[in-house]
Formats: C-alpha cells, structure tokens, sequence
C-alpha cells in the first residue's frame, strides 16, 4: 500500500461512506437531522482511524504478528481519536444547522436530500 492509496481509501472511501449509510440508517428509523449528522460524523471519523490501524498493522506487524500490532495501533488512535471524533461530532452538526437554516434553498435545488 502506498500512502497516498491508504490515505485516500481510510479517508475518502472507508469513513465516508460509513457516514452515509450511518445518516441513511439514522433518518430511516425517524431520527432527527441533528441526531443523525453527529453520529455519522462521530462513527465515520473513528471507523476512518479503524481502517488506518488496520493498515498499520498490516504494513507493520508486531514481530510478525498482524493482531498484536493492530491492538497497539487501535489503542494509540483510540485515546486520540475519541475525544476528536466527538468534537467533530458536534461540529458537523453545527456547520450543517447553518447550512440548513441559511442555504436551505440551494439544498433544495442540489438535490435537497438531507433536508
């Protein structure tokens, strides 16, 4: 894996679309929009960091042992990791409130689905 392709795959693929479908799942069962955009953010940032510890430790194994070495990379990320996915939990959730209330017409026009 070259770095660029595991950057691109955690960040642009993995975690995105967990978010979508965790929003989809979320609106589906009735959830409101704030409810549903910060656990997508939240869940999407850590399954992203998920994916990179995995790829960590698949490039670099614990004296040749792909599980130790994941347990080591999901323990680093996980008290890293934790603390930001919330703050860009709420985050996002702000940014979209804004969104929704100032663009709600050009949502519209682009499809208008989150809304």
């Amino acid at each position: 894996l070259t770095t660029l392709g595991a950057n691109t795959f955690s960040m642009g693929i993995a975690g995105p679309i967990l978010s979508f479908a965790v929003y989809k799942l979320f609106k589906k069962f009735g959830a409101k929009s704030g409810i549903s955009v910060f656990f997508a953010a939240f869940l999407g940032d850590l399954f992203t960091y998920v994916v990179t510890s995995v790829q960590l430790a698949a490039a670099h194994p614990d004296n040749g042992s792909f599980l130790v070495a994941l347990v080591k990379f999901l323990g680093v990320f996980a008290v890293t990791q934790l603390p930001l996915a919330i703050s860009e939990g709420l985050l996002t959730v702000v940014v979209f409130n804004i969104l929704e209330k100032y663009s709600h017409k050009e949502l519209n026009e682009l499809g208008g689905a989150i809304v």
